[in-house]
């Protein structure tokens, strides 16, 4: 089989599932396990009790490459997991009889135009202590795409550039474009909230090209926001924003607490810590000025030397994403920043909250809060943005 070259971020060399040492067993949760043809085949052929068994937990859909589900459990995790939570599907059968979905994850594979990339989920403890915590920029570096147990190459997202740019040149406007705003959330001259700004800046010019069909102007564009931005052009602005800490604190209460109501037992936990250590009224969102100014202090006092935390939180969602594209192909570069700060802004709340709680920056707290978010965020059917 031929080789796939692929773009991968340096710290995915480094991930290993950790099994029975997680926390947090992927295969608990109630989440849609899809199931490709060529596995679904595998199970069809065994001429067994096993095999009926397998079937009569399947449900067939058609969602090509996929072509059935694992039945829902009634939140009881996956129907395939027995008394001591280890899969009965690889006990009995082995490894290569597991479906693609559950030999890739927490792999996210993209397919942009031709080329191939890979990342990784922070809905897994693992991946956040990898991702979040490594203090060096994430980097991308070229690397051989491995198959998936089937020996094929499906990716989890598509993203077509045509539905963005209607130009020849749209795959090369697009990495341009994501080149530089990646570059502009790595310059660590300035606070993030300042770099999310440039950030806004130049997304909204970058807009205005598009709107006005000036798309082969874009690449110029690009070259000329960078050049004054690395010069310290745009530095009279950045003077202007106080402390570097802003929030959207009513928009973020309103989702969190949409989030809670859903039940995740283990988000609902480190929930309850930010609240009570930030001292969240029980049922409404109007918070006092003395809660701002705490806010301010704790993360002034505690994470302010750590942004690269929120860096690579959010770096790897731009790359993983498709930013400032999208994979759903439904919004606006504009709506996707819009997108792209509220979930800043989430993370940010969260992590200053189990900070608050334990008054020192915790690991295990930040990777707690941080997984169980995206379990709940990012694996929703809900679009909250």
């Amino acid at each position: 089989m031929e080789k796939v070259q692929v773009k991968q971020p340096e710290y995915f060399s480094k991930f290993k599932c950790t099994m029975g040492e997680c926390r947090s067993n992927c295969c608990k949760h109630n989440w849609q396990i899809r199931i490709d043809k060529k596995t679904y085949d595998k199970y069809v052929s065994l001429k067994s009790e096993i095999g009926d068994e397998f079937l009569n937990n399947i449900r067939v859909i058609t969602e090509d490459p996929f072509l059935a589900i694992i039945a829902p459990n009634e939140g009881k995790g996956c129907r395939f997991l027995d008394d001591k939570g280890l899969c009965s599907i690889q006990l009995s059968l082995g490894y290569n009889y597991l479906c693609r979905t559950c030999i890739m994850h927490p792999r996210s594979i993209s397919y942009i135009d031709g080329k191939w990339e890979t990342y990784l989920e922070p809905s897994c403890e693992e991946v956040v202590r990898i991702v979040l915590f490594d203090e060096k920029p994430i980097k991308l570096v070229d690397a051989i795409l491995e198959p998936d147990g089937c020996g094929d190459y499906i990716p989890n997202k598509m993203l077509d550039t045509s539905k963005y740019i209607k130009s020849l040149d749209a795959v090369r406007i697009f990495y341009s474009l994501r080149n530089a705003a990646v570059e502009i959330i790595q310059n660590r001259k300035y606070t993030l909230r300042v770099r999310m700004l440039f950030l806004c800046l130049f997304i909204q010019q970058a807009s205005d090209l598009i709107e006005q069909n000036k798309e082969f102007e874009m690449i110029v564009f690009v070259d000329s926001f960078l050049q004054s931005f690395k010069a310290g052009d745009f530095d009279s602005i950045a003077d202007e924003i106080p402390n570097g800490v802003e929030n959207d604190f009513t928009l973020v209460l309103d989702i969190l607490r949409d989030i809670e109501a859903k039940g995740g037992k283990r988000f609902n936990a480190s929930l309850l810590q930010t609240f009570t250590a930030l001292n969240v009224p029980s049922e409404d969102n109007i918070l006092s000025d003395e809660f701002c100014d705490n806010y301010k202090i704790i993360y002034n006092d505690f994470l302010s030397d750590k942004e690269y935390i929120f860096e690579n939180y959010l770096v790897n969602s731009m790359l993983m994403e498709g930013f400032p594209f999208n994979y759903l192909k439904e919004n606006s570069i504009l709506e996707n920043y819009a997108s792209l700060l509220a979930k800043y802004n989430l993370i940010e709340f969260l992590i200053v909250g189990v900070t608050a709680f334990h008054e020192e920056v915790n690991e295990i707290a930040i990777i707690d809060v941080v997984s169980a978010f995206s379990r709940c965020y990012d694996h929703s059917l809900k679009r909250y943005i």
